[in-house]
């Protein structure tokens, strides 16, 4: 009797239907989606980096490891003359790691700039390889692996999926964009600043999930933020990238978004103000087409298809009616994204960061608004939104989609990989560098520094070189490479092998070294147009110089010092000035007007006492010997 009531009780009623039961995946399934619907942003619910720790620190080591033997290649290569030579081989403040040396990089502008952090990279390079060049590459290529190794933990943390982020990382590693910010010591910079930006993203999200612990990670958020705005300014604006999280993925209250972001804005003022105060103006008037056509260029070199160049021709101002439809280009731009942020705001998020790690670029840079290194960060983004758009739109195809996905960015970093590896064959030394660039790029720049390069190597041959001899090994190696298609070269290779260094075809190989130098300077003087190079003339003085041309080297030493008037970089213009004013001082010494030389020198030793590094260390005995030379002929 009482079983029957209950059958009674357990009975539908009229309104009441009975539904088949679902099967236990399909509930399961349901239960995810709906969690994942209820997800308001990286932490609820869903941990910030999916799987064990072991896994992610596993595979975040093995792309530094990659990144490493990718660019093994440029550990022979030695410094370069620009920049390198100012912020590492000349640079007495990272030669010992003490109170003085951290507190004068704290307290200090250095070479037109403010970039503690940078410098101390440098200052643990030193400490660990003293001066040899094969340990800042080294540092340079580990800094890059430790980028590549966050591109995978962030794009886990973003998409919540492993396949995307490996293969984000994938493309991060192999991308050709990021080989000059690698291989060129001085843009160190870059990867510093990537190195602790990103994991700044990530204590930022693990800070939104809220607990115990938010707070802490809030505070290792903005102390990896002043790490890497300290690295370099341009990520300034990254903390919008957060804001964009907040708005966009997590349905943030706008106040409350604000108000965390305050003290990021604080730091980057702070570094604005000191970057601001050490850099001179750039005499450049605004013009909305430039950033415009920069954009586009950057852009299309983040398809991993562009042509790399170390200085490429900057863009152009135009006309007025130009710089209106310039202005309404990159207004749409930046307002495009907001017309998918309810249905695609991942993307949109990645979108903007790219915007905004671009606008630095616009603001801060000097000549050169479009540059590979420049765009190291914002191809963080670029490699996950490829990736993430790729691997989602492949999902409607089940697994083989999937396979079919995976299978297209492998054949992408594969083409990839192969540009990187054809442009890193360009950086086997300083020549090959910048005779690369020249088939590349018609900017001044390029001519100068290769001509720069032919002038210096001639001066380290023949019976008296300006400089020292280049070892047997490192000589036939530049003539082979010089004299690759010149009969003469076998005679030239032979005399290198006797030890002599007054045969007739060293003579000829230094004779065309110079004439190649020449040509180079030459063209570029020609394409010089609005960009200020006292260096330029000062070479110029000095190759004519050691063709024993002094009327010519005068001419061009006394371009140089006017030249050099127009220079707003203070340390530049000293710096130069104390060459040229030493050289007119050798010249003068040369042809016996010893007054003149004087003259000169003193001109020289007084800039260099006021420039406070000794550009030429015997300069004051030089001056003092030559004192001594006038004293002795006034008594006669």
């Amino acid at each position: 009797m009482s079983s029957n009531k209950k059958l009674k009780k357990s009975k539908p009623g009229k309104s009441q239907k009975i539904l088949p039961s679902k099967p236990e995946s399909e509930r399961t399934a349901q239960q995810k989606l709906k969690a994942e619907k209820q997800w308001k942003g990286p932490g609820h619910l869903k941990p910030v980096l999916p799987g064990s720790w072991l896994m992610n620190t596993g595979i975040f080591f093995l792309f530094v490891i990659g990144t490493a033997i990718l660019y093994a290649g440029d550990l022979h290569l030695d410094f370069f003359k620009i920049d390198d030579q100012q912020y590492v081989v000349n640079n007495p403040w990272i030669r010992s790691i003490n109170p003085e040396n951290i507190n004068h990089i704290l307290s200090n502008s250095y070479f037109v700039n403010y970039s503690p952090v940078h410098l101390f990279s440098y200052i643990v390079d030193y400490a660990i390889g003293g001066s040899n060049a094969y340990g800042f590459h080294l540092s340079s290529n580990i800094w890059a692996g430790l980028g590549a190794g966050f591109v995978y933990l962030v794009g886990l943390a973003l998409t919540g999926r492993r396949i995307v982020a490996v293969l984000a990382a994938v493309l991060f590693v192999v991308h050709p964009v990021h080989v000059e910010a690698i291989a060129w010591i001085s843009s160190r910079k870059d990867l510093v600043a990537t190195a602790f930006i990103l994991p700044s993203l990530l204590a930022y999200l693990y800070y939104r999930r809220g607990g115990k612990t938010s707070i802490r990670w809030y505070i290792a958020s903005l102390i990896l933020f002043l790490f890497a705005i300290g690295g370099k300014l341009s990520v300034a604006v990254f903390p919008a990238v957060f804001f964009a999280i907040d708005l966009f993925l997590e349905k943030r209250l706008l106040i409350k978004s604000l108000i965390d972001k305050i003290p990021f804005l604080l730091i980057a003022i702070g570094f604005a103000m000191a970057v601001s105060s050490a850099q001179p103006g750039t005499g450049v008037h605004p013009d909305a087409a430039v950033p415009a056509m920069a954009f586009g260029q950057s852009m299309w070199l983040l398809t991993g298809f562009g042509k790399y160049v170390i200085y490429r021709v900057a863009p152009q101002p135009t006309e007025m009616g130009g710089e209106i439809i310039a202005a309404i280009i990159l207004i749409s731009v930046f307002l495009a994204p907001l017309f998918i942020r309810r249905r695609f705001p991942l993307l949109v998020i990645l979108i903007y960061w790219i915007l905004f790690t671009f606008l630095p670029t616009q603001v801060l840079s000097f000549a050169y608004p479009v540059s590979d290194r420049y765009l190291f960060l914002p191809s963080v983004a670029a490699t996950i939104l490829i990736a993430s758009i790729v691997i989602n739109a492949s999902e409607r195809l089940g697994r083989r989609g999937l396979i079919a996905a995976s299978v297209f960015l492998l054949a992408l970093a594969f083409l990839w990989g192969n540009n990187t590896f054809r442009y890193l064959s360009e950086w086997k030394d300083s020549r090959s560098v910048w005779y690369g660039a020249k088939e590349k790029s018609s900017d001044p720049q390029v001519y100068y520094n290769l001509g720069w390069h032919y002038m210096d190597m001639a001066a380290r041959f023949g019976t008296s070189p300006r400089k020292a001899p280049l070892p047997e090994t490192e000589a036939k190696e530049f003539a082979s490479a010089v004299w690759k298609e010149d009969p003469r070269l076998p005679a030239l290779l032979s005399e290198f092998s006797t030890g002599k260094h007054n045969g007739l075809t060293e003579k000829a190989f230094q004779e065309d070294l110079r004439k190649l130098a020449w040509d180079d300077l030459e063209q570029s003087l020609v394409k010089k147009e609005r960009h200020i190079m006292p260096d330029l003339f000062f070479h110029r003085g000095l190759l004519l110089l050691d063709q024993g041309d002094s009327k010519g080297a005068r001419k061009e030493f006394l371009a140089g010092i006017q030249e050099a008037s127009r220079l707003a970089f203070t340390e530049g213009r000293q710096e130069i000035l104390i060459n040229i004013y030493y050289n007119l001082g050798v010249l003068e010494w040369g042809i016996t007007e010893y007054k003149e030389a004087l003259r000169w020198l003193l001109l020289a030793e007084q800039e260099q006492n006021q420039f406070n590094r000794k550009v030429i260390p015997d300069l004051t005995t030089h001056r003092k010997r030559l004192e001594e030379i006038i004293a002795t002929l006034s008594k006669k």
